[in-house]
């Protein structure tokens, strides 16, 4: 086995799961602040209305929406692990 290839595969679970952990925690921060609704029409309609757009928890809940999709996404400054999993990673043929 080749030891890039490990390496890559362990940054790329562990980030993939650390972004992917963030992204469901502020889902899960979004859910509880607006009050247990599911549909996304619902949430935008109660945030204007009561204009709970103001509170803490939905400023929390979208920062870590932000963080968990830069992460998945790798934009500039959470890009450090991509080029070592992308250079390391093995092709199935």
């Amino acid at each position: 086995k080749d030891v890039r290839s490990n390496e890559a595969t362990t940054k790329y679970l562990l980030m993939g799961g650390a972004s992917s952990s963030i992204l469901v925690h502020g889902f899960s921060w979004l859910y509880g602040s607006s009050g247990g609704e599911i549909e996304l029409q619902e949430i935008v309609n109660g945030l204007i209305n009561t204009q709970m757009y103001n509170s803490p928890g939905i400023s929390i809940a979208l920062i870590f929406i932000t963080v968990g999709i830069g992460f998945k996404l790798s934009p500039a400054p959470s890009h450090q692990w991509t080029p070592d999993v992308y250079e390391g990673v093995r092709f199935v043929r």
